[in-house]
């Protein structure tokens, strides 16, 4: 995938990542968008009714075996890493750059209601709130952290990490592509936190944490040569994210 990169040639279809039969009839950056816009569209449903942020992942998850062939996934990065130290690598990077984003909240908000991790624990606690009486922390946790784990890893890297990066590579170059992509993902998590209540302040640390993130998940797409571990390095990202909240705000939780 790497090696794709730097033999960027914009008239190649070498590089293809969807059907040639959809290529004859629509631009690779119209796929993409189209792609975008659908998943954009219901996940941000999400704002009113929360089941409309699953429901938007799961539209993307036979996104790739519908509109792109084995080659085509192929470029996408459905593929092992060039070096299997990455399995390791990608979800330490994905850590870090966590830790970094909770540090500057924290340092900007202290445990106030601007700092999304604050927002997160809230919302982790309605979810819990569900939950039978005497439930453990522990499977308390797990409650909380499986459908981080099932819906968001996969949909998200099949998108951002796959069909934005790569196809947007070839269009524009490697640093556009990135941009672009993480853009779009903390674009989409506006459906999270900041709009409903508008909260400008809160936008203003979450959306600059998300572009970071998605930036160092495309810098491990990229290194990697593959979108599992992407997928890996997002799932311990979203592991990290609700284990600290249980560390860090037990009592916003109410466990």
């Amino acid at each position: 995938m790497y090696a794709s990169y730097i033999r960027f040639m914009p008239d190649s279809t070498q590089n293809d990542i969807f059907r040639p039969a959809l290529l004859e009839r629509f631009p690779v950056a119209g796929l993409i968008g189209g792609i975008f816009l659908a998943h954009l569209l219901i996940r941000f449903g999400g704002i009113w009714n929360v089941l409309f942020i699953p429901l938007s992942m799961v539209i993307i998850w036979p996104i790739p075996w519908i509109v792109s062939n084995r080659r085509a996934r192929m470029n996408l990065g459905f593929k092992g890493p060039k070096s299997k130290a990455w399995f390791i690598l990608g979800p330490l990077y994905a850590l870090a750059a966590l830790v970094v984003c909770i540090a500057l909240v924290w340092l900007a908000f202290g445990s106030g209601d601007y700092n999304w991790m604050v927002q997160h624990a809230l919302y982790l606690s309605e979810a819990l709130s569900q939950a039978p009486s005497g439930t453990s922390k522990l499977t308390g946790f797990v409650i909380v952290t499986l459908p981080a784990l099932i819906f968001s890893p996969f949909a998200e890297e099949f998108l951002y990490r796959g069909y934005m990066l790569s196809g947007f590579s070839q269009i524009l170059g490697i640093r556009s592509a990135l941009m672009i992509q993480a853009f779009a993902f903390a674009l989409a998590h506006l459906a999270h936190y900041g709009l409903n209540p508008f909260q400008p302040l809160l936008i203003a640390i979450w959306f600059p944490s998300m572009f970071f993130a998605a930036l160092v998940l495309g810098w491990i797409t990229i290194k990697s040569e593959s979108i599992w571990v992407a997928v890996l390095s997002h799932g311990f990202f979203n592991i990290g994210m609700n284990g600290l909240v249980f560390i860090l705000l037990p009592d916003v939780l109410g466990v």
